[in-house]
């Protein structure tokens, strides 16, 4: 508005209105660099997920207990790592990917716990079992983490 406090766009203001939408271009530009954080760290929390399942069933009934912590806290360490490079990297979460990706963490989880009682009741340790039950630990957070939201 000039002085008379009409909506006349002077040539000044028409500048400055310019250069704020540039900088909001340029910000969101920078948004969408960094969009691929989320799901990243969904696909290698579930790799990381369906990894352990993998070891507890192969590797940990004659592991030594140094051999069981060092795998334990690899594990614990990848995760660590991938929340803070999330934590670190991401500028703004898009809509309702927090949800899709405890949904899917939760499906996850549920495999895996499923899946590693069944490894103390059953005694078959064919990859023929095993693999499909490590992939579909991960799918459900990988899959949930990398989906889109419904426009």
């Amino acid at each position: 508005m000039n002085e008379t406090g009409h909506g006349i766009l002077t040539p000044a203001s028409a500048r400055e209105l310019l250069g704020a939408a540039g900088a909001g271009r340029e910000h969101g530009d920078a948004l969408v660099r960094r969009a691929w954080i989320g799901p990243a760290v969904s696909v290698v929390i579930g790799l990381l997920m369906g990894a352990f399942l993998l070891a507890a069933v192969y590797l940990f009934p004659t592991a030594t207990p140094l051999e069981a912590a060092v795998l334990s806290g690899g594990y614990a360490l990848g995760i660590v790592a991938a929340v803070t490079a999330y934590n670190l990297g991401r500028r703004v979460t898009p809509a309702g990917w927090l949800r899709r990706y405890e949904k899917g963490l939760a499906i996850s989880c549920g495999v895996f716990f499923v899946a590693l009682a069944l490894s103390f009741l059953v005694g078959e340790r064919s990859p023929a079992l095993w693999l499909p039950l490590a992939v579909v630990t991960a799918l459900p957070i990988a899959l949930a983490g990398t989906r889109r939201a419904a426009r």
